[in-house]
């Protein structure tokens, strides 16, 4: 039984008798545990979702490159290309002087780039031609100050070494030229088909010590896959 309250006593109840609940009691019994409370401040979810989008961007991104495949880009011409032993010319580049018969896109750059031809030659002008034979077929004539047995002696050596599969040569019907036919696979899937006719030389004049002038035509052409 509580003692009674003397006079001149203070009263021990907090706030005139106002009971004072357990910080541990939350109403369902003695002891029961408290919840956290999450302090207050700002929220992460917003940046979480800027991230997520911005990660979504990337991964499309970096699809739709690998789908698009490298050979969408241009490839730049070679600056140079080895001359191969026994090519007996100096060899060069031959993309640089095609460029009148590249239509489209085709021949593709890879197999361009994988053309030599004897340096100091020169296209004739107005010498490309459309044969409308396959689903390309273009040919170029060119000149080059050497003789036709060295002309034919670097495409010999050449085309092996830049991985051309030299399928047949010998003199063109009626006679007269030679021809070189050989064959190589490009980035479009296709086989491409190369044909070098060389013809006998021009000579300026008897005894002059000038290795004359050789003409030679340069054939690409290729079949598609529903030919």
């Amino acid at each position: 039984m509580p003692r009674p309250h003397l006079p001149g006593e203070s009263d021990p109840s907090p706030a005139g008798g106002a009971t004072v609940l357990d910080p541990a009691d939350d109403g369902l019994g003695a002891g029961a545990p408290m919840r956290p409370v999450r302090p207050p401040g700002p929220s992460t979810r917003p940046a979480l979702v800027v991230l997520g989008v911005v990660l979504l961007v990337f991964v499309i991104g970096v699809a739709l490159e690998l789908a698009s495949g490298s050979e969408s880009r241009p490839t730049p011409a070679p600056a140079g290309v080895p001359t191969a032993p026994g090519a007996v010319l100096r060899a060069v580049p031959a993309r640089p002087l095609l460029g009148t018969i590249v239509v489209a896109g085709q021949p593709p750059d890879d197999l361009l780039n994988a053309l030599a031809v004897p340096r100091g030659s020169a296209a004739v002008p107005s010498s490309a031609v459309d044969q409308g034979v396959e689903s390309y077929d273009r040919s170029l004539r060119l000149t080059v100050a050497a003789t036709e047995q060295d002309v034919l002696s670097f495409f010999d050596a050449e085309l092996p070494a830049l991985h051309w599969k030299v399928l047949d040569h010998g003199p063109t019907t009626p006679a007269g030229s030679y021809r070189i036919l050989a064959q190589r696979p490009a980035s479009d899937g296709l086989e491409w088909e190369l044909g070098v006719t060389v013809s006998p030389t021009a000579f300026a004049s008897s005894g002059s010590g000038a290795p004359g002038t050789t003409a030679y035509v340069v054939r690409l052409f290729s079949q598609s896959d529903d030919d």
